[in-house]
């Protein structure tokens, strides 16, 4: 027990005489935000309850609000989308809903997006609902 004591005790000065010639002036961080300007494409893929694969994506400028959200079901092409909700506060939350009416099936899409302009936008939630026409 002593001897680790001992050796606790010699390590802890060796440690101590390693960094002493550290000052709090010398050894400042300046954190720095590296923000880069550009176009951010964000994606997700879903697959419709009926089986076919789906797409929504939405732009976005770097420290902007999204511009443009889209949803594409394979074999159907694009669903129009309304804005049907919005949520402020520190995270956003908008909903957006369409309806596309294919050969056989009708589809009800729901597509949520959060996020905000200084951490960026993500779609937290697509689904799409077919029922038989």
């Amino acid at each position: 027990m002593k001897k680790t004591i001992a050796l606790l005790l010699a390590s802890l000065a060796v440690i101590v005489c390693l960094f002493s010639s550290f000052t709090p002036g010398r050894v400042t961080l300046s954190p720095k935000k590296v923000m880069r300007r550009g176009i951010v494409t964000v994606t997700k893929n879903f697959t419709t309850s009926n089986g076919l694969s789906a797409v929504a994506t939405l732009q976005y400028a770097t420290g902007q609000v999204y511009s443009s959200i889209t949803v594409s079901i394979q074999g159907e092409g694009n669903v129009p989308l309304t804005s049907v909700s919005h949520s402020s506060g520190p995270i956003y939350a908008d909903t957006f809903e369409g309806y596309k009416a294919g050969s056989y099936y009708e589809y009800f899409v729901h597509v949520l997006v959060t996020g905000n302009p200084t951490i960026g936008w993500q779609i937290g939630d697509a689904s799409a609902e077919a029922v038989v026409i």
